[in-house]
């Protein structure tokens, strides 16, 4: 059984060998790696945080995009409407107009009408006095008999 002895020298610089190697790596490699990665983690976290508030953020904005759009959508309508009834109330207003100066313009034009038919009712009764005077002054002129007289009054009536 000596092939199971133990070499104790052996053995124990084995295991000074391996608490050394243990402290360096511990000391040189694991702490390192793991700060490394306590700070990777912690940059993970912070930027998936930063990914939810801007999140939180992009949701409120595109609520008040979506509130503000509504808002001018109401706006438009109400301006819109406020047109239309502008324009009605302008159409209404031209058209009351238009009415009132047809009015003055009928009036007007009939009362020239009626002027000018006074004026020619004046005018044809001042002709028929002349021309009954021309008539009677031709009768008088002449010496006639009653048959010159009726050729006489026919022809003055086919003249007027």
């Amino acid at each position: 059984m000596e092939a199971l002895e133990i070499n104790w020298t052996i053995f124990i610089g084995q295991l000074i060998n391996f608490a050394i190697l243990f402290f360096l790596l511990k000391f040189f490699v694991y702490g390192p790696f793991l700060s490394m990665i306590k700070k990777r983690r912690e940059k993970i976290e912070e930027g998936v945080a930063k990914s939810l508030e801007a999140e939180e953020k992009l949701q409120k904005l595109s609520e008040i995009r979506q509130r503000m759009e509504e808002e001018n959508e109401n706006e438009k309508r109400k301006i819109i409407s406020a047109a239309e009834e502008e324009a009605k109330k302008r159409l209404a207003l031209s058209a009351e107009t238009a009415e009132q100066e047809k009015a003055a313009i009928l009036s007007k034009a009939q009362k020239s009408a009626e002027a000018l038919k006074e004026s020619e009712k004046e005018k044809t009764r001042k002709e028929t006095i002349d021309n009954a005077f021309s008539l009677a002054e031709k009768l008088l002129k002449e010496n006639i008999d009653a048959n010159r007289n009726k050729q006489i009054t026919e022809d003055f009536l086919n003249k007027i």
